[in-house]
């Protein structure tokens, strides 16, 4: 018995078997390791070193790289997992969710190797972002350099993406897999710049929910609780962000919103899944308004719209009280941290914003904004702690993040409020925060709030100049962005007294103030109203982005208006 099972041990050590290794190895039974264009035991006992032919794998990009030959590709791969466990996973979903990045991610990794590759691309894209403002050139310009790491990247993401097919083609991918791999898949194309991978990966991961929700009750305990408070709640945060791509069905994932506000707040993660709600529905009810109001020329609500809008401020209202209970509760039992200040004027940021929705959203006047200055100037305070939460080690922002973040409601003052001090103070931190959130780059949309900022500003002072009027230098004197020291300098108080020197309604007149904006490429259509003839002039690619704005021109009496659509090219 034991000189077999001596012998049967020693066998074992002698006879592991390579996936990736080389055929000689593979033939000879020996561990080959992996070495590339020749592996180390061949070369040593001067045999022929044969790989397989790797032309077969599915690329991400239509041109697909050719990784350098490299001895050292499986130190890369673990320093850039070590890398994703010590640096990115507590970056990437923030600290409500490190449980699911830190644990969930790299335990499942462990057993699946399209979750391995994911990961690790992650990592490397990370740590070493490469962002291409137009995916369409990255995907189809040779000439687009990219460094050795962002190569290991690409490289690992189409093995990930090949390994996932082939499950599915097989027939024996697993869902929650799936719906994992969706999850990282999305952050790869996010990071990368592309919203439209993004989106549609987005897409696919909500069809996937919706099939496999109904089959929750006969699925394992562990496996339905990490499908409903965790997969879904990601899903539904990317919801809010979605959003502003269009046509992406969030709303289905939606279940019993009315009751989601009764319960009382239990932590700040509760508190935000159930804005993240409102941030979602209020939005969608404030276009529905807004449609309405277009369409059918009138200036009231209908029963049923009145009625929504009641249920909303209600929910919206008793969140307020139970998040102010949850503060004073957490600040008894011990000092807050860091993470628990920046969470909290956070939501207070997406608290504020929703409720200048809900107060606008019956009426299409740009000059009602102007009432809510204080709402504004919250907002930015609390934005400009809120980056607390995220802050790392050396001092800066991750450069991506999946959870909530102060983009939209910073996004959202820069295009309604028209104080100029407090509109570029939200620019200027808006331009600090990370750089991808969700599906959307910041910068871009500092980069619209810019020129959204100065084209009302610079039709003011002309408009103010022809007739006229007084003092049209306010303008001009704060003319430019406000330096990172000088917003430091500044605690942004909401209780300060802030307001501007003048009027702001005397400063940016409602004949100049833009509405609505859409932002379109003509490849993918155009938006409704708009004609290939309105961008003509310009004579675009196909791939042109483009900006529609509006602003409302009212009749002679005062009762009446139309709106007048303009059209600007971007260049990111």
């Amino acid at each position: 018995m034991s000189v077999r099972s001596d012998d049967s041990k020693r066998r074992s050590r002698v006879l592991p078997r390579s996936k990736l290794g080389c055929r000689t190895c593979k033939i000879r039974r020996v561990k080959c390791g992996e070495e590339k264009p020749s592996c180390v035991r061949c070369t040593s006992t001067g045999r022929k070193c044969d790989f397989e032919d790797t032309q077969s794998t599915i690329s991400v990009i239509t041109n697909p790289l050719s990784l350098s030959p490299n001895t050292n590709t499986v130190w890369r791969e673990r320093r850039a997992f070590a890398y994703y466990f010590e640096c990115a996973a507590s970056s990437i979903g923030g600290a409500l969710d490190v449980d699911f990045w830190r644990t969930v991610v790299p335990q499942v990794c462990r057993y699946e190797p399209a979750v391995w590759d994911a990961i690790i691309t992650i990592s490397a894209l990370f740590e070493r972002p490469q962002q291409c403002p137009d995916p369409m050139l990255q995907r189809h310009d040779n000439s687009v350099s990219l460094t050795k790491n962002h190569q290991d990247a690409l490289g690992w993401y189409s093995r990930s993406i090949s390994a996932v097919r082939r499950r599915i083609e097989q027939g024996s991918v697993d869902v929650f897999i799936g719906l994992i791999s969706c999850v990282l898949f999305i952050c790869i194309e996010a990071i990368q710049g592309n919203v439209d991978g993004a989106a549609q990966l987005y897409r696919q991961g909500v069809q996937l929910i919706v099939s496999l929700r109904p089959q929750i009750a006969s699925v394992a305990a562990d496996k339905a609780s990490l499908l409903e408070d965790t997969i879904i709640p990601i899903f539904i945060r990317l919801g809010t962000f979605a959003l502003a791509a269009g046509g992406v069905p969030v709303t289905v994932l939606l279940r019993d919103t009315e009751n989601a506000l009764t319960r009382q707040l239990d932590s700040l993660k509760s508190a935000r899944e159930a804005i993240v709600l409102l941030a979602i529905e209020i939005p969608l009810f404030e276009a529905t308004c807004t449609k309405y109001l277009i369409q059918d020329h009138v200036s009231h609500m209908p029963d049923e719209l009145n009625t929504r809008l009641f249920s909303l401020v209600a929910r919206l209202r008793n969140w307020r009280t139970a998040f102010d209970k949850l503060t004073t509760d957490l600040c008894a039992k011990d000092v807050l941290s860091l993470q628990q200040i920046g969470t909290s004027a956070l939501l207070l940021s997406y608290h504020e914003m929703l409720h200048v929705m809900l107060e606008t959203c019956t009426s299409l006047s740009v000059m009602q904004f102007d009432a809510y200055l204080p709402n504004f100037q919250n907002i930015v305070e609390q934005s400009a702690i809120a980056p607390k939460a995220s802050i790392r080690s050396d001092g800066t922002q991750p450069p991506f993040t999946f959870d909530l973040n102060i983009g939209l409601p910073l996004w959202f003052t820069s295009l309604r409020c028209r104080e100029p001090r407090t509109r570029r103070a939200a620019l200027a931190i808006l331009r600090q925060a990370p750089s991808v959130q969700g599906f959307y780059q910041c910068s871009m949309w500092a980069t619209v709030g810019q020129l959204i900022m100065e084209l009302e500003e610079s039709h003011a002072m002309a408009m103010n100049a022809t007739h006229h009027l007084p003092d049209v230098g306010a303008l001009g004197s704060i003319k430019g962005p406000i330096s990172r020291s000088e917003l430091a300098a500044s605690s942004y108080s909401a209780h300060a007294d802030m307001g501007p020197t003048m009027q702001t309604a005397f400063l940016i007149p409602e004949e100049v103030r833009i509405g609505p904006i859409a932002a379109f490429r003509p490849m993918d259509g155009f938006p409704p109203g708009t004609t290939e003839a309105d961008i003509a002039k310009w004579n675009p690619g196909h791939d042109q982005v483009f900006l529609r704005y509006s602003r409302y021109e009212r009749g002679v009496t005062g009762n009446s208006f139309r709106i007048v659509y303009e059209y600007i090219p971007l260049d990111f």
